[in-house]
């Protein structure tokens, strides 16, 4: 599994603390598990959440999988324009938020991610198991029967 720090715009990340959005959508992404703690952009400015993201697939293979269904196949060749795979947001936990400001002051040299990067072995994510903790319940997604309506949707 790896590890790293991924960011979001507010807005996509409301979605995901809703449970509305189910995957991940990135031109490039791992093929295997990821642990990502979640960096949210302006306004909040904060390591807020973690996820997890499993079962990389490739966006062009939904095309012949919801092949019957021309609004599905739209929204897929719209995201293949910015995207080329999706992975599953398995797990969602909302966590106490870690500032920028505060990171910086703790983390001399602390990046924030213009998109991701891994944190494996670094003194960020020792800071990061140290300081952050759960809040609420976490949010759990089912992948059994994906309906089409929530491909390419967010």
């Amino acid at each position: 599994m790896r590890t790293m720090l991924l960011s979001f715009k507010a807005d996509v990340f409301e979605r995901v603390k809703s449970g509305e959005k189910i995957y991940e959508h990135r031109r490039v992404f791992p093929n295997e598990s990821v642990k990502a703690y979640l960096y949210i952009s302006t306004p909040v400015k904060a390591i807020v959440g973690i996820m997890r993201l499993d079962n990389r697939v490739q966006i062009e293979s939904w095309k012949k999988k919801y092949s019957y269904d021309e609004a599905t196949l739209s929204r897929i060749d719209n995201y293949l324009s910015k995207h080329t795979v999706a992975m599953e947001i398995t797990e969602f936990q909302m966590t106490n938020a870690i500032p920028l400001e505060k990171l910086r002051n703790d983390l001399p040299g602390f990046v924030v991610p213009q998109m991701y990067y891994y944190i494996e072995n670094t003194e960020l994510l020792k800071y990061l198991e140290k300081n952050l903790g759960p809040v609420g319940e976490p949010i759990k997604h089912s992948f059994d029967n994906i309906p089409p309506e929530l491909i390419c949707t967010h």
